[in-house]
Protein backbone atom coordinates (compact mmCIF):
# COMPACT_ATOMS: atom_id res chain seq x y z
CA UNK A 1 0.00 0.00 0.00
CA UNK A 2 1.51 3.01 -1.00
CA UNK A 3 -1.12 6.16 0.37
CA UNK A 4 -0.68 5.07 4.23
CA UNK A 5 -2.72 8.48 5.14
CA UNK A 6 -6.14 7.14 5.36
CA UNK A 7 -5.04 4.19 7.58
CA UNK A 8 -2.79 6.48 9.88
CA UNK A 9 -5.97 8.75 10.30
CA UNK A 10 -8.22 6.00 11.03
CA UNK A 11 -6.24 4.36 13.36
CA UNK A 12 -5.37 7.85 15.05
CA UNK A 13 -8.98 8.36 15.44
CA UNK A 14 -9.27 5.33 16.68
CA UNK A 15 -6.65 5.38 19.46
CA UNK A 16 -8.22 9.25 20.33
CA UNK A 17 -11.67 7.71 20.93
CA UNK A 18 -10.41 5.31 23.10
CA UNK A 19 -8.18 7.58 25.32
CA UNK A 20 -11.14 9.76 25.78
CA UNK A 21 -13.27 7.14 26.89
CA UNK A 22 -11.01 7.05 30.02
CA UNK A 23 -12.49 10.14 31.37
CA UNK A 24 -16.12 8.86 33.02
CA UNK A 25 -18.23 11.43 31.89
CA UNK A 26 -17.14 11.07 28.20
CA UNK A 27 -18.03 6.84 28.55
CA UNK A 28 -21.54 7.78 30.25
CA UNK A 29 -22.16 10.32 27.83
CA UNK A 30 -21.51 8.13 25.08
CA UNK A 31 -23.01 4.93 26.96
CA UNK A 32 -26.24 6.97 27.08
CA UNK A 33 -25.97 8.22 23.72
CA UNK A 34 -25.61 4.91 22.30
CA UNK A 35 -28.81 3.82 24.50
CA UNK A 36 -30.98 6.63 22.31
CA UNK A 37 -29.81 5.65 19.31
CA UNK A 38 -30.77 1.90 19.71
CA UNK A 39 -33.82 3.26 21.36
CA UNK A 40 -34.51 5.05 17.69
CA UNK A 41 -33.51 2.21 15.64
CA UNK A 42 -36.09 0.09 17.54
CA UNK A 43 -38.38 2.80 17.62
CA UNK A 44 -38.69 5.33 14.65
CA UNK A 45 -41.77 6.21 15.27
CA UNK A 46 -41.11 8.37 18.52
CA UNK A 47 -37.92 10.15 16.67
CA UNK A 48 -40.22 11.42 14.04
CA UNK A 49 -43.14 12.62 16.82
CA UNK A 50 -40.31 14.36 18.75
CA UNK A 51 -39.47 16.53 15.63
CA UNK A 52 -43.25 16.89 14.88
CA UNK A 53 -43.65 18.35 18.03
CA UNK A 54 -41.04 21.11 18.08
CA UNK A 55 -42.47 22.01 14.48
CA UNK A 56 -45.02 23.84 16.10
CA UNK A 57 -41.91 26.28 17.46
CA UNK A 58 -41.10 29.06 14.39
CA UNK A 59 -37.80 28.08 13.02
CA UNK A 60 -34.43 30.36 14.08
CA UNK A 61 -34.48 30.79 10.29
CA UNK A 62 -37.76 32.97 10.48
CA UNK A 63 -36.82 34.40 13.57
CA UNK A 64 -33.95 35.62 11.80
CA UNK A 65 -36.46 36.68 8.83
CA UNK A 66 -38.91 37.87 11.18
CA UNK A 67 -36.27 40.17 12.91
CA UNK A 68 -34.64 41.60 9.71
CA UNK A 69 -38.10 42.52 8.21
CA UNK A 70 -39.11 44.66 11.53
CA UNK A 71 -35.87 46.55 11.06
CA UNK A 72 -35.96 46.74 7.13
CA UNK A 73 -39.14 48.40 7.91
CA UNK A 74 -37.92 50.39 10.79
CA UNK A 75 -35.13 52.26 8.69
CA UNK A 76 -37.75 52.88 5.77
CA UNK A 77 -40.21 54.60 8.24
CA UNK A 78 -37.03 56.67 9.33
CA UNK A 79 -36.20 57.59 6.02
CA UNK A 80 -39.43 58.51 4.93
CA UNK A 81 -39.65 60.51 7.92
CA UNK A 82 -36.38 62.02 8.27
CA UNK A 83 -35.44 62.77 5.07
CA UNK A 84 -32.69 65.73 6.18
CA UNK A 85 -30.99 62.55 7.82
CA UNK A 86 -30.76 60.48 5.05
CA UNK A 87 -28.80 63.45 2.83
CA UNK A 88 -26.95 63.79 6.10
CA UNK A 89 -25.51 60.31 6.13
CA UNK A 90 -25.14 60.15 2.21
CA UNK A 91 -22.75 63.13 2.11
CA UNK A 92 -21.03 61.88 5.26
CA UNK A 93 -20.46 58.29 3.29
CA UNK A 94 -18.89 60.67 -0.09
CA UNK A 95 -16.50 62.33 2.47
CA UNK A 96 -15.85 59.38 3.91
CA UNK A 97 -14.75 57.95 0.80
CA UNK A 98 -13.54 60.51 -0.84
CA UNK A 99 -11.20 60.60 2.19
CA UNK A 100 -10.72 57.06 1.67
CA UNK A 101 -9.72 57.30 -2.04
CA UNK A 102 -7.38 60.02 -1.22
CA UNK A 103 -5.62 58.08 0.98
CA UNK A 104 -5.28 55.15 -1.29
CA UNK A 105 -3.59 57.35 -3.88
CA UNK A 106 -0.64 59.03 -1.69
Amino acid sequence: MKNKLLPAVLLGAAVGGLVSLIDKNTRESVIQGSKKAIDYAKHPDELKNQFASNSSEPSKFEQIKEEVLFWKDTFEEIRRNNPELEESLKNAKAIFDKNKDQKHLQ
